[in-house]
């Protein structure tokens, strides 16, 4: 069932997740289309994110969302503007940007960039409340790229372990949320929330948008139309339904890109997520008798790293 609504205010906006968009012009939403995805959301009772650009939004754009209840993901240039919004990192912003208790950052790591992970990462520890690590380029890794990153992640790993051991206890995706979840907590774009775009349609991710704006969801005049929808539940996904990377964000439009299927995950996605969760079990292991890690259940050891290798095979 559908609760939140994306709202693509600007096409410049940077992107928030694994997608990949090299949009420089603003592609600013009509201020109607803006008013028009509040009342939609309103009638639907939907929570609303708004994604802005890179530039300030005129002051009538921002009259508008001061009486709208909503949450932003905001590139960090925009961080004083919005003292309350989700940052976005590239990662030279990671040094500058500014934190608090409250904030929760999100890095964005292109594949050229990979070598510098564990530095970036424990560059935003202490800075912020929650820290999100998505990877660029998923659907372009080779096996060297897939060798590093579990090598960044061992480092990583050890920089967060120390300042838990601390007492300091910032949430890091690829770590902390599979050590919390007892089941599978991942995108669900499509099935949860929906981006309605600059030209008033909608999609089921802003990937999908930036990919070719023909492919919609629908529209705010004609409504939702999401062809096969059933395809983006978890229920027919048969390679994450016998998956316990419970944190793995299963994303839909990598799944559409790498394997032409939105409920099939391509092989590195599965490699990646799964490297992710042997770090998060060595962490647990490591503080297994600190408190609150003594109180997390065990993640138990798997001997592979793609699930498809766990499905039922039938001899022909």
């Amino acid at each position: 069932m559908l609760t939140h609504l994306l709202v693509l205010v600007d096409g410049s906006a940077p992107s928030f997740c694994h997608y990949d968009h090299d949009r420089r012009q603003t592609a600013l939403m009509p201020l109607a289309t803006l008013e028009r995805a509040i009342a939609f959301a309103a009638s639907r009772r939907l929570s609303l994110t708004m994604l802005p650009g890179r530039e300030e939004l005129p002051p009538e754009y921002r009259a508008v969302l001061a009486k709208t209840d909503h949450a932003a993901i905001v590139p960090a240039a925009l961080a004083d503007r919005y003292p309350n919004a989700v940052l976005v990192l590239d990662p030279d912003d990671t040094g500058g940007a500014p934190g608090d208790a409250k904030r929760r950052f999100i890095l964005r790591l292109p594949r050229r960039r990979l070598t510098a992970m564990a530095d970036l990462v424990r560059s935003c520890l202490g800075r912020a409340s929650r820290l999100d690590v998505y990877l660029g380029d998923i659907d372009r890794y080779t096996a060297a790229d897939i060798e590093e990153y579990g090598r960044q992640l061992d480092l990583a790993a050890g920089y967060v372990a120390e300042v838990y051991r601390q007492g300091s206890l910032p949430e890091v995706n690829i770590f902390s949320d599979r050590m919390l979840l007892s089941g599978m907590n991942n995108c669900d774009a499509g099935t949860v929330h929906l981006t309605v775009a600059p030209n008033g349609n909608f999609y089921i991710c802003p990937g999908f948008y930036y990919d070719d704006e023909s492919n919609a969801a629908g529209s705010l005049e004609a409504g939702v139309a999401l062809v096969n929808s059933q395809l983006l539940t978890l229920a027919n996904a048969p390679v994450c339904s016998c998956c316990d990377a419970y944190h793995c964000k299963r994303c839909v439009h990598l799944n559409a890109r790498t394997t032409l299927e939105w409920n099939t995950p391509s092989r590195e996605q599965c490699v990646l997520a799964h490297l992710e969760r042997n770090a998060a079990r060595l962490i647990r292991e490591r503080l297994g008798t600190v408190p609150p890690f003594s109180r997390l259940r065990a993640i138990p050891a798997v001997d592979y790293f793609d699930p498809f290798e766990q499905l039922p095979t039938r001899r022909l």
